[in-house]
């Protein structure tokens, strides 16, 4: 997993992020060869591009095998959805069944001193996605990869006191957000 699947990302730098991984140290290992196919299209033909348009992102969550889900349920977090939010990839639970059903993989990031609606807006424009969800400026990304890219976009922000309730919003009305 210490090997490069880009020029600037490792497969451990998806494995080894995220709060929970690194609290309870799980191996995280992605066990399916079409899981690190995922990542590595993932790290290519978006997160690359964005690393040289940005600078070097930080990744907040990337995989989620079935050791780390099962920490996840323990301490359930309020927008973690492991079963639709393909940060799985093509990983099995204990019964066998893939704990995403959606193709592709998805990780979440950020790039230090620029907003995410900056980055997001660049991405709609230029890249191939499946899934964007946008959470707010000063909150990470999350951005998935798949065989047939759905360009999805969903709002997520959260006002204050209020639930966070997903919005689907077409291209040309997000490149319009401010």
């Amino acid at each position: 997993m210490t090997e490069h699947c880009s020029k600037h990302f490792k497969y451990s730098d998806f494995t080894q992020c995220g709060t929970t991984q690194a609290k309870n140290l799980i191996a995280n290992t992605a066990k399916n060869s079409r899981t690190l196919a995922a990542i590595k299209e993932l790290a290519n033909l978006i997160l690359e591009p964005v690393t040289e348009n940005f600078g070097q992102l930080n990744l907040t969550y990337g995989l989620c095998t079935n050791d780390l889900l099962l920490q996840i349920k323990k301490k359930p977090s309020p927008g973690i959805a492991p079963q639709l939010d393909q940060h799985a990839g093509y990983e099995v639970n204990s019964r066998g069944n893939r704990i995403c059903k959606r193709d592709g993989f998805a990780c979440d990031f950020y790039v230090t001193g620029i907003d995410s609606l900056t980055i997001a807006k660049w991405i709609v424009e230029n890249l191939p996605f499946d899934r964007l969800y946008f959470y707010g400026k000063d909150r990470p990304l999350h951005i998935s990869i798949a065989p047939e890219n759905n360009y999805a976009i969903t709002l997520l922000e959260q006002p204050p006191s209020e639930r966070r309730i997903p919005k689907n919003i077409k291209k040309k009305a997000f490149l319009l957000k401010e």
